[in-house]
């Protein structure tokens, strides 16, 4: 069988063109290495990649959503005990009231400081995130979720009013797994924020000029304002709880999700990374192959009809 020069051109430019693709694939392996460029390469290994990269990236974002959520616990449960201490303070206050030995001065004094307090847990339980949303209002927080209203028609604001509603907010922090990320001034003091309303009423009656510090029916309102406290800090101590059982959960699962995220990484590693030493073994061969090749072209290419007369 006869072989033209023009075949012989075309196999070893054919051959040297594949070579030249081989080695600059090693290359491309050596320079970023990965062993797997192409799911060519190994399809099984690029299939697992996949899924491990894409588990990994499933992982981030539930760490994501931890970190947040983490953030937020911690500042609601800052707050709530800062207002837990208000609440001591005002239970102090109110004893005080109760025991008989105090003057209509004295008596005023002591409503003025619970008037004080009762506002700053207002403005506490007002509080707004970086966002701008409030945080103690359950879902609803575009607004505060304690006003003051006028409801006797005097002009002035007189009673307590709650704008929120006692739903949770939930965001996913693993596979499957989704957590409460707020509780509500509703759910630790009642819908109709009662034992607020009570501790203004009563600092209000303390205050009066007129007030006698013996009457029993002040000391009635003292006393049940203190059990209806005793109560809300009942449910205020339950729900600081709750906080903390849920960062407690987060922080486990957050765990458990590095470690799974630190095996991932070493699979994708044993999976993909380059073995350098193949690899150059691979290049070495590659480059002398094209050393040959481009030598045989260059020895047929002086090849004519003149040459061998």
């Amino acid at each position: 069988m006869r072989v033209s020069t023009q075949q012989s051109y075309v196999t070893m430019t054919n051959s040297f063109n594949e070579m030249s693709g081989q080695f600059q694939h090693v290359l491309t392996q050596m320079a970023t290495g990965n062993r797997i460029l192409l799911p060519s390469d190994d399809p099984i290994a690029a299939t697992r990649i996949t899924q491990l990269n894409r588990q990994q990236a499933s992982i981030s974002q539930y760490q994501n959503n931890i970190e947040a959520v983490s953030a937020s616990l911690s500042q609601q449960e800052s707050i709530l005990d800062g207002v837990n201490n208000d609440l001591g303070a005002i239970r102090d206050d109110l004893l005080t009231a109760a025991n008989g030995t105090n003057s209509a001065e004295s008596l005023a004094s002591i409503g003025q400081d619970i008037q004080s307090i009762t506002d700053a847990m207002v403005n506490a339980l007002n509080y707004q995130d970086g966002d701008g949303h409030y945080i103690f209002g359950g879902t609803i927080n575009d607004k505060p979720p304690i006003v003051e209203q006028d409801t006797d028609g005097d002009g002035s604001p007189d009673t307590y009013v709650y704008q929120g509603n006692t739903e949770h907010r939930s965001a996913t922090v693993s596979n499957g797994v989704e957590v409460d990320t707020n509780v509500s001034v509703g759910e630790i003091f009642g819908p109709n924020l009662s034992l607020l309303n009570d501790m203004n009423d009563l600092s209000k009656e303390m205050q009066d000029p007129n007030v006698d510090p013996n009457d029993p029916q002040l000391q009635s309102d003292i006393q049940s304002t203190i059990d209806e406290l005793d109560q809300v800090s009942t449910s205020l101590n339950s729900a600081i709880g709750s906080l903390g059982e849920t960062q407690n959960t987060i922080s486990m699962l957050n765990d458990a999700q590095t470690t799974v995220s630190t095996t991932n990484d070493a699979l994708i590693g044993q999976l993909g990374d380059l073995d350098y030493g193949s690899a150059s073994i691979t290049f070495a061969g590659l480059e002398m192959a094209m050393e040959a090749t481009m030598k045989t072209y260059s020895k047929v290419s002086e090849l004519n009809l003149f040459s061998v007369l």
